[in-house]
């Protein structure tokens, strides 16, 4: 069974992301907990013991907040 770890799974695109792969039987979806989302070393834990890991993680800037030229 694969493992995969949405990193980012609070924000839109990795809670769809996420929605799909739980469905799966043949995927286990690794969690972190909601307190811990923020901590580099429980990311870090989570992406090495994943197969596969999604980065769904906020741009820096977004267009709404960039200054147009």
């Amino acid at each position: 069974m694969f493992k995969v770890f949405v990193d980012g799974e609070a924000g839109t695109t990795g809670l769809q992301i996420y929605e799909r792969l739980a469905k799966r039987g043949d995927i286990e979806v690794l969690r972190i907990s909601p307190e811990l989302r923020k901590d580099i070393n429980e990311r870090k834990r989570l992406i090495n013991e994943s197969d596969v890991t999604f980065l769904c993680l906020p741009s820096p800037l977004r267009k709404s907040e960039h200054p147009r030229d």
